[in-house]
């Protein structure tokens, strides 16, 4: 009974099971026949998303990608691919934050799938899309993010795209130097690369962002150099990165003076937008379209225009980043028209939105413009402080010399706008402080004279009978500050480009009977009051925008010339009267190295070279440097002829306090980089010349040197530069550690060179300061009966840094000789005395002796 009840539980128990089994089965029939039905839908989708998004229908591709992502499974490829999908279309309508969102939740998708590739890939594209919002803290976390998952699994196109990402949110918050070495990382990358498919568009792309840094730095000349060459090799770029290539390219174009083709260049790029439905592209295009025809073209009503519809069509999709540039330059246009409320709430709203973005250089913009609006002019000094505060706050950050040097050339006019407020009300203490801030800084930096320096420190290191002439000059006015030790005051003045131009050109052309009328005129509208020069034995000037290349010693004061009064001296900034000056010997023993001189290069102009520039062989150099040597009657090396040659220069085995190079020289005024001096060719060389480059003369190792002589063509002149002044060899050389240069303004013949180096040399042996040395030749040569009184001969020589001390003077061979004899003599002659003493005092003895005898 037990056994049969036992088993007919058991068959029911086994029919329940089976019962189960069967409802189990069926239900997963039919949630297989779901799924396969959801997945062949999401497939679809994809598909028609991607057909539509390749035929420019953004809108029906976007429902298209939502349907596939609503019909795949929570963690599945399909999913993640219609969220990157998403956020790429949505990124091309300008719906950055749904972009960000969407590639962030694809990027967590394929991570969970183990596809780190594909998840790098994605947080890239949300970077992008927080990027052209304008989060760039949040831009910058997804693309470190993507950049540590292509580094994890060693994928070297995602790194290098990702490296220049970072690079490019860098250069929008204006951390320049942070970018420059990102660009440089990622290009390595490329280069490590170069057989891989993918290395030479990447390569041509972040060499694109490369010169648009080498833009915002001011190397304007490296950066259009970048896209000649980008421009040749640009067919397989896609038509968003080539218009974003021409945008650059038409701000360069700008910069260099070319409107028109700047214009066509806007408008290429604008229509390689549109073919790619790209709204962000268009506008940007837009906005640089405006800038333009205002401030180039001056066709302001149709840059108003352009920048309304920029903005207009920018707050649409909610760029706030193309508002802001919209703002400001629509508020710059207003301004330039009179339209001063309109331009005030403009710049107001940029300000905001500056703010809000963390741009510091649309900040400064902002702040510039309201400055200028202002009806109140202590406002306007506000605003155009904290601007300038601003601009300090970024440069600070660039690390780099080279990145500093061209920083703050398009940004002087904020400085002078800072002191046009100021100058007929502020002390001169307080001007004095701004001005100096706006004076070649780099060039401070180098010598590690970065720390502010304030008019009293000044006064403190001022020489007694010193005069102190600090200009401003720049198209919103001029002045100069007058400091001696006990009292300073400011002077506005009249710089005139054009009547300064004159009386250059004039001196430098040759013998003229007009140069006093003119540099009467230019006396009276640029020199401080007379009394000013009374009782000064020596005047030190910082010159300022045009004056940099204005010999001041022609100028009258009183009834004679400056330089009859009192020797002058050129420095680009009062910080180097409170520079340490390092103790050196006041003699130089015979043994010790006084002069190394460079002379006479052989050579032949080479492909770099403009023949007309170069006349041969400077065969009087030779002559020259044997004269400065046989002068000065120290110990020499003098390099002539085919021994003159760089290597020497570079080398340090050779230290001596004075140096000289009398070769050619040619000054770029548009390349710096291009400025160079002329050597014999290197040691089994078959080049024709050797050059010492601009750039090198800064790494020279001058350190021991007090005195450089550079007697060659134009080497005070070079690129000038807002904010640092001409970039000349006579800079790079005191840069390198020469405390004093002797350079030129323009080309002087051979002879009278040599003639006036010699008797310049001849007065600097005397042990006088190296100022008082230069004026006296300069007084020697003006006062002479011959034709070598016109300035043309001695105006171009001019001394810049420390022209207060003499020079180490050589104890000669001969001076020790002649000492020697003289020691030996008086040696002789008291021996002598000492004999005849002794010998009459042993008579004197004896004939004692023999009377004692007696």
């Amino acid at each position: 009974m037990r056994i049969i009840i036992k088993k007919s539980r058991e068959t029911a128990r086994s029919g329940v099971k089976t019962l189960l089994a069967c409802v189990a089965l069926l239900l997963a029939g039919c949630s297989l026949s779901a799924m396969t039905s959801l997945q062949t839908d999401g497939d679809a989708a994809l598909g028609e998303a991607r057909r539509l998004e390749r035929a420019g229908n953004a809108n029906g591709a976007l429902e298209s990608y939502k349907r596939a992502l609503e019909a795949s499974r929570p963690i599945s490829a399909e999913r993640a691919r219609a969220l990157i999908g998403l956020a790429g279309v949505e990124t091309g309508l300008g719906k950055y934050g749904e972009a960000t969102r969407h590639a962030s939740d694809a990027a967590r998708v394929f991570d969970l799938l183990g596809d780190t590739a594909r998840a790098a890939s994605s947080l890239n594209r949300g970077g992008l899309a927080a990027m052209y919002a304008g989060d760039y803290n949040e831009a910058e976390r997804l693309f470190a993010s993507a950049l540590a998952g292509s580094t994890k699994i060693g994928h070297l196109e995602g790194r290098a795209e990702q490296l220049g990402n970072l690079a490019n949110v860098q250069y929008f918050v204006g951390r320049y130097a942070d970018a420059a070495r990102l660009y440089e990382e990622a290009l390595a990358v490329t280069t490590a690369s170069a057989s891989e498919a993918w290395a030479p568009r990447r390569r041509r792309l972040l060499l694109a962002n490369q010169a648009t840094l080498y833009q915002r730095l001011g190397r304007d000349q490296q950066a259009l150099a970048a896209y000649n060459e980008l421009g040749s090799v640009s067919h397989d770029l896609l038509p968003r990165e080539r218009a974003l290539m021409l945008i650059n390219l038409g701000v360069l174009y700008r910069h260099l003076g070319d409107p028109i083709k700047a214009l066509q260049t806007y408008d290429e790029a604008r229509s390689l937008f549109a073919s790619g439905r790209d709204v962000d592209g268009e506008l940007g295009a837009l906005t640089n379209r405006g800038i333009v025809l205002a401030l180039d073209l001056e066709r302001l009503g149709e840059a108003d225009r352009s920048f309304s519809a920029a903005l207009e069509s920018a707050t649409a999709v909610g760029n706030r980043r193309e508002m802001l540039h919209a703002r400001l330059y629509r508020g710059e246009t207003r301004w330039r028209t009179g339209r001063v409320d309109e331009a005030r709430e403009d710049f107001a709203a940029g300000l905001i939105l500056a703010r809000d973005l963390h741009t510091p250089e649309e900040l400064w913009k902002a702040l510039y413009g309201l400055g200028r609006v202002q009806t109140s002019g202590d406002r306007s000094v506000e605003y155009f402080d904290e601007a300038v505060r601003t601009i300090e706050q970024v440069r600070e950050e660039i690390r780099v010399p080279s990145l500093r040097s061209e920083f703050l050339n398009d940004k002087r006019e904020v400085y002078d706008a800072l002191i046009a407020a100021n100058v007929r009300t502020a002390s001169p203490s307080s001007l004095f402080t701004i001005l100096e801030r706006s004076h070649s800084r780099v060039w401070r930096e180098r010598l590690d004279l970065a720390q502010p320096i304030d008019l009293a420190s000044v006064q403190r290191a001022l020489p007694d009978r010193a005069l102190l002439l600090d200009y401003w000059s720049s198209r919103q006015g001029a002045a100069v500050i007058a400091v001696s030790r006990t009292r300073a005051a400011v002077f506005p003045v009249e710089a005139d480009p054009l009547q300064i131009k004159a009386l250059i050109d004039t001196l430098a052309a040759g013998p003229s009977k007009n140069w006093r009328d003119l540099a009467a005129a230019a006396g009276r509208r640029l020199l401080p009051p007379s009394d000013w020069f009374e009782g000064m034995e020596r005047v030190l000037i910082v010159p300022d925008g045009a004056l940099a290349l204005v010999p001041f010693e022609v100028l009258p004061v009183g009834n004679g010339l400056l330089i009859e009064r009192a020797a002058v001296t050129y420095t680009p900034t009062a910080a180097t009267l409170v520079r340490d000056r390092p103790r050196g010997p006041g003699w130089l023993p015979p043994w010790r190295l006084q002069l190394r001189a460079f002379a006479d290069p052989a050579f032949e102009p080479a492909e770099l070279d403009e023949v007309g520039q170069l006349r041969g062989r400077l065969s009087g150099s030779a002559e020259e440097a044997r004269q400065i040597a046989s002068e000065l009657g120290g110990r020499a090396v003098l390099h002539l002829g085919a021994d003159d040659r760089k290597a020497y220069l570079l080398a340090r085995s050779e230290r001596a306090p004075i140096l000289h190079l009398a070769t050619h020289a040619m000054a770029d005024a548009s390349a710096m980089e291009q400025s160079r001096m002329v050597f014999s060719p290197a040691a089994g060389s078959s080049s024709s010349a050797d050059y010492l480059f601009l750039k090198e003369a800064y790494a020279l190792p001058l350190d021991d040197v007090e005195l450089a002589v550079l007697s060659a063509c134009d080497t005070e002149r070079g690129r000038f530069i807002g904010g640092e002044g001409v970039q000349s060899f006579s800079r790079a050389f005191l840069a390198s550690g020469a405390r004093t240069t002797l350079t030129t303004m323009w080309r002087v013949a051979d002879r009278p060179t040599a003639d006036f180096m010699q008797v310049f040399y001849h007065h600097l042996q005397g042990s006088v300061p190296r100022d008082e040395a230069l004026r006296r030749a300069k007084l020697r040569f003006l006062h002479t009966p011959s034709g070598l009184a016109d300035p043309h001969f001695w105006a171009a020589f001019v001394l810049t840094g420390d022209g207060l001390h003499p020079v180490p003077r050589a104890v000669t061979w001969n001076a020790v000789a002649i000492v020697a004899a003289g020691l030996a003599a008086v040696l002789i002659t008291a021996t002598r005395l000492y004999r005849r003493r002794w010998q009459a005092a042993g008579r004197k003895l004896k004939e004692k002796s023999q009377k004692s005898e007696v």
